[in-house]
This record gives C-alpha cells, sequence and structure tokens, in this order.
C-alpha cells in the first residue's frame, strides 16, 4: 500500500486507486498545458477513465493537454468547454454545454484560478477577480451542476492552498473597499479560504447528498514558497478524487494526501453558511435543497 505523505506521486496514487476511475466521467477547470490540473489528467489517463471535460477560456492552451492525453490512452472521450470564471453568463453557457455533454459527473475538479494578481481587477459581474474566478465561478458551475453530481454520487473536489493561512474570507467586503484597500496576497488568501467554507457549506445545504473534498497541494505559503515536484502537487487531488474511503469523511480537508484540520475560521460553519448566502447574492440565485 503506498505511503501517504508530502512524497507521494500521482502516479503511485493512480497505481494505488486508479480502479475506482474505471468508466467515470471527469469534469475539470482550468487544466492548461503546464499546470496541475493537466498533470493530474495526464497521470490519471493511464488508468480507464470514459470520458473528460475540460473547461477552459483559451481551446489552444489546453489542445496540447489532450494530444497527451490521446498518446497516453486514446479510449477516453475528450471534450472541451469553454470557460470564463470571471463572466457569470460564460459559467451558465459552459454548465448547460457540459450537462448536454454528459451523461453523468462522477468528479468535479474545481481546479482553475489567478494568483495575486498585481492591480485590483473586477469580474464583469463586479466581483474582486481573485474571489472571483477562485471561489464565486466555481460556487456558480458546481451548483448548476449539482444535480447530476448528486445522481452519480459523485464528488466535488476544491483545490485550496496554504496561502489561506493569509486571510479569512472577509463576506462583508469581498471588493477591499472598491480597491481602496487591495493586496494581492490578501486577496489570494481569502478566496482560498472561500473554497474551504464552501466546501463545508456543499455539504451543509444538500444534506450530505453532495459530497465535496478540499485538496491543498504540499508546501508552505509565500513568500518562502516549498518546492515540490508537479508530481506531488496532483497526488492529493488524485486522491480526493478516486479513494471511496475518502466518502465516509466528506467534507473533507486534505492536506499532503492525507486528511487534516484547517485554521478554524476556515471550517466555521456560521462563516460557511453567510459566505453562500453573499454568494447567492453576487451571482442572483439560490441553491441548495435545505
Amino acid at each position: 500500500m503506498v505511503e501517504l505523505n508530502i512524497d507521494t506521486t500521482g502516479k503511485q496514487i493512480v497505481e494505488e486507486y486508479g480502479s475506482h476511475a474505471d468508466g467515470k466521467t471527469f469534469i475539470i477547470t482550468g487544466p492548461s498545458a503546464g499546470g496541475l490540473g493537466a498533470e493530474l489528467l495526464v497521470t490519471l489517463a493511464a488508468a480507464k477513465p470514459a470520458h473528460y471535460v475540460l473547461a477552459g477560456r483559451t481551446e489552444s492552451k489546453i489542445a496540447p493537454v489532450m494530444d497527451k492525453i490521446r498518446a497516453i490512452n486514446p479510449d477516453i472521450k475528450l471534450t472541451f468547454v469553454q470557460l470564463d470564471l470571471l463572466d457569470n453568463s460564460s459559467i451558465r453557457k459552459a454548465a448547460a454545454e457540459i450537462d448536454a455533454a454528459v451523461d453523468k459527473i462522477d468528479v468535479l475538479i474545481n481546479n482553475a484560478g489567478v494568483a495575486a494578481k498585481k492591480e485590483f481587477v473586477l469580474s464583469k459581474d463586479g466581483v474582486e477577480a481573485h474571489f472571483a474566478a477562485n471561489y464565486l465561478g466555481h460556487f456558480l458551475l458546481t451548483n448548476l451542476l449539482a444535480e447530476k453530481i448528486i445522481k452519480s454520487d459523485g464528488v466535488v473536489v476544491n483545490v485550496s492552498s496554504t496561502a489561506y493561512t493569509l486571510a479569512e474570507a472577509n463576506t462583508d467586503d469581498p471588493n477591499f473597499n472598491e480597491g481602496k484597500d487591495y493586496h494581492p496576497w490578501v486577496a489570494y488568501g481569502r478566496s482560498k479560504t472561500a473554497n474551504i467554507l464552501f466546501t463545508y457549506a456543499l455539504a451543509e445545504k444538500y444534506g450530505g447528498k453532495l459530497l465535496a473534498q478540499e485538496r491543498m497541494p504540499p508546501g508552505h505559503p509565500p513568500p518562502m514558497p516549498t518546492l515540490v515536484s508537479m508530481q506531488q502537487g496532483v497526488a492529493t487531488g488524485l486522491r480526493a478524487s478516486l479513494d471511496p474511503e475518502l466518502k465516509a469523511s466528506a467534507p473533507a480537508f486534505l492536506k499532503e494526501c492525507n486528511i487534516a484540520t484547517t485554521l478554524p475560521y476556515a471550517s466555521d460553519k456560521a462563516e460557511a453558511l453567510k459566505l453562500w448566502s453573499l454568494s447567492e447574492k453576487l451571482v442572483g440565485e439560490t441553491f441548495g435543497s435545505k
């Protein structure tokens, strides 16, 4: 049995749990060439998943990843869907296209995001860019796809970062006093804390029917990050996606391939529900079966 720690590689996880990918449909956001999302899909291709839906802004950045996947396993069906997480109308269109393209969703990996943008930028819908791209866009996409995920007894994997330790979500002022108090790393940290809170809120709002895992690549937050390989970086996400034993622990926060605890503010139930309410207001729609 594989040892689960900071040194575990994605290939080791696939060797251990790859059979649980057989015949399954995986949706992932932001799997551009050179990124962790792409590395995860290429590594998992050694197993027998049935269908990948790759959602991103620019098809040309994802096409090389699709070519690599085909070279490893030509039997995997590949679908590209255009998705701009800074535009709610694009997210709704992408969700409709995904819904039409798949009969089921076994795993949704909310991987896409932006990091430490120097300038204060708003999404098309008027929300600070880190909060919108890293969290709010995935909130909308996940909820629009929730019915099909639940029917498949599927799993949602949200991507956080040790940068969550830099800032609480701050649901009272997601736009930094209209940019006057903006700091790029605080913005990034807020969005990653929001992702963790979202994981817990999903379980609460859907009565445990929608299973969510939060995975965090190994390392430490800036300004002194720990350097790890791409293979180490995808191991936790692969375990979150594949290991059926984790379902009993969902919602779960995973770090270095193991279930871990968060700082208290990142798993506070009241704050998670407050974030959910704010998010519904920002996207103009209510969600959840509870």
